[in-house]
């Protein structure tokens, strides 16, 4: 059986540079790492849920992960040439890593 290499940081800039040959370098590193942050975010608000306890008074108060999360969005939609369908499927099935 082969060995199985583990996923690192910079496995989705490689990825998309692979599937988007043309893409100037910094266009790439710029989506990679707005996927990243959208799925670390999406991550937290799931498991943390829209409204979390602020950490000092413990009133509840919105995600604060909401808005970095919908930016990190924004930034995404922005670069909409960056072909990501594959590499978003290798993110969701575990293969690379944000």
């Amino acid at each position: 059986m082969g060995k199985v290499r583990a996923p690192v940081y910079g496995d989705i800039a490689t990825e998309l540079h692979a599937d988007n040959p043309r893409a100037r370098r910094v266009d790439i590193d710029i989506f990679a790492d707005a996927l990243r942050t959208y799925h670390e975010a999406a991550a937290n608000i799931l498991k943390h849920g829209s409204i979390v306890a602020h950490p000092r008074t413990g009133a509840p108060i919105e995600n604060p992960y909401l808005k970095v999360r919908d930016s990190a969005a924004r930034g995404i939609a922005k670069q909409n040439r960056i072909a990501s369908d594959r590499v978003l499927a290798l993110m969701k099935s575990g293969e690379i890593l944000p």
